[in-house]
């Protein structure tokens, strides 16, 4: 993987320390750190009385392409993997440094210990060259540096972090956390880009609101010449599985004593949609009400430019979740016909149900962030950083929202009963109200572009970048509709940075 590059900038040396010779790792603790080379040979290699071998210390460990893990590590038998070379040079006491030959190494991650550094760029004869390079292809992260104080760093070594991997992952090719004397010179370290976040998943729809009943035909009811029924009862009002019943249509009047009017339909559950009224003798009944629809669910928030952290991970910026749409109200019942009075007294017919409202969609969910890209992520600590270019891969682009579920459709309205001659002349029953459809749920936010941020610091870290260029990548882009879409990943140099 190359290096990407969109603006490249020198980092002015402000805050650099004044003196010395920027090419270098400086000593340990005791020794100077102002870049000079003072005790340079001494620190971690078994102090000024340690044996050189051809100009370098014979306690050292060395790594080769043509090496062997097996081996002792010295110059003769050199080591084949830079981790395990670190790893056994921190475990000797005093620690010791790490000599690499030329050559690409295709290493785990390496958990570089305190006061070990790694110098590469060396030919055969282990005199360092250079056209001789020394690139280490490591995963993400691909060196950790952890509660460092003594000198610990990379001289002279090529450093690529691998792209990124599942959704939203980010990719680092330096993590120090909690240490004070990291040093980096002349050094080219790349992240890897950041891995796409995902899309959203949509909303469930809206379950429909079920039909009203069916008024029933009116009879005659008088004496035992004409005969004589119960009253004729009322559609049912529709199911609604969130609750928006329809109303159960009125009952008929009948003729004779009183000449009873039809009653009122019901009204529908939650909401005010009355009912028709019911006929006066011999009139037919109202219908019922139509149910109001529901309101549509607000759509989620989107993802901004820049997550945040969890220790050495990269939170990303997630779309928020739509609202769900509102329920649509039942209808009201249909009025009761009025009753009959000609020779026979009887019932008119009942009204029919109100339809059942619809239910509401549901609101769907946000795309996830764009993964991000960090050459070097410091957290709590500080570094230094001369002569060298550090690059940011591209950020990862935010998911889309999803689609708001579509509201129920509201159930049908039931029809009055029909006429019938055995009604004689008393009123129709009316038909219900239809039922109000579900709103539709909100879409989800679309997720916010990864960032591509050269040096990231959290924790009060202090970066030192003299003679350096610090080299942002492409940032990710912010998922769209149909959601509101995310923000542009953010793509600087360096950020938090002391």
């Amino acid at each position: 993987m190359g290096p990407r590059w969109l603006v490249v900038l020198a980092l002015a040396p402000a805050c650099a320390r004044a003196g010395g010779n920027a090419n270098a790792i400086v000593g340990d603790a005791s020794s100077p750190t102002d870049g000079s080379t003072a005790g340079a040979s001494d620190a971690g290699t078994g102090g000024p009385d340690a044996p050189m071998c051809d100009g370098l210390p014979c306690n050292a460990i060395y790594v080769a392409p043509t090496g062997a893990d097996g081996n002792a590590g010295t110059q003769e038998a050199p080591l084949a993997s830079i981790a395990t070379a670190v790893q056994r040079a921190g475990d000797k006491a005093p620690t010791v440094d790490v000599y690499v030959q030329g050559g690409t190494y295709d290493e785990p991650a390496i958990a570089l210990p305190s006061g070990v550094r790694v110098h590469g760029g060396y030919d055969t004869a282990w005199t360092q060259v250079a056209s001789e390079v020394t690139q280490i292809d490591g995963t993400s992260p691909a060196v950790t540096i952890t509660s460092a104080l003594k000198a610990t760093g990379l001289d002279h070594v090529t450093l690529h972090a691998a792209d990124a991997t599942g959704t939203g992952a980010s990719s680092y090719a330096l993590v120090a956390t909690g240490s004070t004397n990291v040093f980096l010179a002349n050094v080219v370290i790349e992240a890897g880009n950041g891995a796409a976040g995902a899309s959203g998943g949509n909303g469930t729809p809206g379950a429909g609101g079920g039909g009203g009943g069916l008024g029933t035909t009116g009879c005659v009811n008088s004496n035992f010449v004409c005969g004589s029924c119960g009253t004729p009862p009322g559609g049912f009002g529709g199911f609604s599985t969130c609750g928006m019943t329809g109303g159960v249509g009125g009952v008929p009047g009948c003729g004779g004593v009183g000449d009873q009017a039809g009653s009122t339909g019901g009204d529908a559950a939650g909401f005010p949609q009355s009912g028709g009224f019911g006929g006066t003798v011999q009139q037919v009944g109202q219908p019922g009400g139509t149910g109001v629809p529901g309101i549509a669910g607000g759509a989620g928030g989107a993802g901004v430019a820049l997550g945040s952290f969890s220790g050495a991970t990269y939170m990303t910026s997630d779309g928020g979740f739509g609202a769900p749409g509102t329920a649509g109200g039942g209808g009201g019942g249909g009025g009761g016909g009025g009753g009959g009075t000609n020779e026979c007294d009887s019932y008119g017919s009942s009204g029919g149900g109100g339809g059942g409202g619809g239910c509401g969609g549901g609101g769907a969910s946000g795309g996830t962030g764009g993964g991000g890209s960090f050459a070097i992520l410091a957290i709590g600590s500080t570094i230094t950083i001369t002569d060298s270019m550090i690059v940011a891969g591209n950020g990862g682009a935010g998911g889309n929202g999803g689609a708001g579920g579509t509201g129920g459709t509201g159930g049908a309205h039931g029809n009055g009963g029909p006429w019938s001659s055995a009604q004689d002349d008393g009123g129709d029953g009316a038909q219900g109200g239809d039922g109000g459809t579900g709103g539709n749920g909100g879409a989800g936010g679309g997720g916010g572009g990864g960032p591509s941020i050269a040096v990231m610091c959290t924790g009060s870290s202090t970066i030192e970048s003299p003679s350096s260029t610090l080299v942002a990548g492409t940032p990710g882009a912010g998922g769209g509709l149909p959601g509101i879409a995310g923000a542009t990943g953010t793509a600087v140099q360096s950020s938090g940075c002391m």
